[in-house]
């Protein structure tokens, strides 16, 4: 799984790279790019607030593209700055806490209390998820291990909105999406939490 992800991440990083040479050359900026995706993510929330989830997966789509574009740019463009990462940073997180909260208030609405629960637990494995990299990092202990990280659910999200019309063995995809990207971000808290406790130990 880590081969996979490895090959996916390293395969996007290559094509962002080449279209952000394009945007630079037309002035737009990473804060653009990731400002836009923020915004996007605002005008979402409704749609999945409301079910809307197809016309909500389109325009997250174009999000997701916003925000995995802004580090390319910004690399072609003047280079990465420490502003520019903590924007992009702390943007992410607020885009996550949108979408994460639009779907459980759907779910709850609807009275889909399992899904409900499944997305609480989703929403704050996620937060763990960064925390425990960004509190790593500053204890100098690298922390990328663990297949679910930020991008990896925004696609298994993404593809819960795409086929949340469609059901295969009485299960709706939606609801199936939802609990494997609760269950495997909870696996990245802990595989995360063993790895930097050993690295922890092993410099103590």
């Amino acid at each position: 799984m880590t081969s996979l992800k490895t090959q996916w991440t390293d395969g996007a990083r290559r094509l962002f790279a080449s279209i952000g040479v394009v945007l630079a050359s037309w002035r737009i900026t990473a804060d653009m790019l990731t400002i836009s995706g923020l915004v996007l993510h605002v005008v979402a929330t409704p749609l999945v607030i409301w079910g809307q989830f197809g016309w909500a997966a389109v325009i997250l789509v174009v999000a997701a593209l916003c925000d995995g574009l802004d580090g390319a740019v910004a690399r072609a463009g003047v280079g990465t700055t420490k502003a520019g990462a903590f924007l992009d940073s702390t943007t992410d997180r607020i885009s996550e806490l949108l979408v994460s909260s639009g779907l459980i208030l759907f779910f709850a609405r609807e009275e889909r209390w399992y899904e409900t629960v499944a997305m609480l637990v989703l929403l704050g494995a996620a937060q763990l998820v960064s925390y425990a990299r960004a509190r790593a990092e500053a204890l100098g202990v690298e922390c990328k291990v663990g297949f679910m990280s930020r991008p990896e659910r925004v696609v298994g999200l993404l593809l819960g909105f795409a086929l949340s019309g469609v059901s295969i063995a009485g299960v709706n995809m939606l609801t199936f999406f939802v609990y494997l990207v609760a269950v495997l971000t909870a696996l990245t808290v802990v595989t995360r939490f063993r790895h930097v406790m050993r690295a922890l130990r092993a410099l103590d």
